[in-house]
């Protein structure tokens, strides 16, 4: 239960794999990694202090750190009576509600990082392009969440 203002919104019950943290940790590591080596070495072709490179660094690595969790714990979704349910968000928390009469299509996409990890991600799509995005499921709760879209959708599975 959340509450807004004088109304109590009940969240959606239905949360991502875990496994998807560790994927967002590994991109975080990538990028730290990525902002450390340039900031050292522009410091040091330009002779500034080494505290600036490692202070850049530090900040980085701070945010890939602490972020996962955060947003990993927002994200949730719920198939309801008549719509797709998804809440997200870092700073701010965004609530989508997509009606099923307005669902064209639904599709599955694993990129390489998502292969590795063993998940996908589910693309809900309207006619005014892509509404819904749930990431860091199962490959066996996507394809059965498609499934049930596609059926009370009344549209054909991807």
């Amino acid at each position: 239960m959340r509450t807004v203002g004088c109304l109590v919104m009940r969240l959606p019950s239905k949360r991502l794999d875990p496994r998807l943290r560790l994927a967002w940790w590994l991109v975080g590591a990538m990028i730290t990694l990525g902002v450390a080596v340039a900031s050292f070495v522009t410091v040091t072709l330009l002779v500034l202090p080494h505290a600036l490179a490692a202070g850049a660094s530090a900040a980085v690595a701070v945010v890939a750190f602490v972020s996962p969790p955060l947003i990993w714990r927002r994200w949730r979704y719920e198939i309801r009576d008549r719509d797709l349910f998804v809440s997200h968000g870092y700073l701010f928390a965004v609530h989508k509600l997509v009606p099923f009469d307005r669902i064209q299509y639904v599709e599955n996409r694993q990129g390489p990082l998502d292969r590795a990890f063993g998940l996908t991600k589910l693309l809900v799509y309207t006619a005014a392009g892509k509404s819904a995005e749930i990431p860091g499921l199962s490959v066996s709760e996507a394809d059965s969440l498609r499934e049930e879209l596609s059926r009370v959708a009344g549209t054909m599975a991807v």
